[in-house]
């Protein structure tokens, strides 16, 4: 199924009309994320579901004003990035992966802000991220903080008015810091 992880919605009829954004799952309240201000929504893709079980979960408990809508590809990712305010990717995605999802978004003209979250280490594939546009890039770790430090430089990011055109350099990081010859973050 692509798009979305199977949800208990997925056994209703397959002559219901689906919903616009049918294929988003919210991690955090059941629903669409409020659009009064306050929220800031964070498109996750990630193809592993307990993945994005973890970032929603930590986003829910820890850092108020985060929405997260989790997808799994990037089909769906690009027909979900007009209502999100920022986005963190995995590299490896089954129908593509997070470069080409960058490279898609800034054809497209969207400016929006992304982050690597990724189990892809290579230097190589961190280089052309963020050639093509991404923000950030961040190795998923094992440790303390990771989260802390994704949501902090997404804050960052999107600054106080989610809709603004970022205004931050592009940085590299992985979950302990800055990447060797990285500039470091204007946190």
């Amino acid at each position: 199924m692509t798009g979305r992880y199977r949800t208990p919605d997925d056994d209703r009829s397959q002559d219901a009309p689906a919903a616009p954004d049918a294929r988003m799952d919210s991690r955090t309240d059941g629903g669409d994320p409020a659009r009064d201000g306050s929220s800031v929504v964070l498109l996750h893709v990630e193809p592993y579901e307990r993945s994005a079980e973890l970032l929603g979960a930590f986003a829910e408990r820890f850092a108020d004003g985060v929405a997260v809508q989790s997808v799994d590809g990037t089909a769906a990712a690009l027909d979900a990035i007009d209502v999100v305010d920022c986005v963190v990717t995995e590299q490896r995605l089954p129908d593509g992966s997070g470069v080409k999802l960058v490279e898609r978004l800034r054809e497209r003209g969207s400016d929006v802000p992304v982050v690597f979250h990724t189990t892809c280490r290579e230097g190589e594939t961190e280089a052309r991220a963020l050639e093509a546009g991404a923000d950030a890039y961040f190795s998923k770790r094992s440790e303390s903080g990771q989260y802390d430090r994704i949501l902090e430089r997404l804050r960052g990011l999107v600054g106080d008015d989610a809709r603004n055109p970022r205004t931050a350099t592009a940085v590299s990081l992985d979950a302990s810091g800055p990447s060797a010859g990285a500039p470091p973050s204007e946190e």
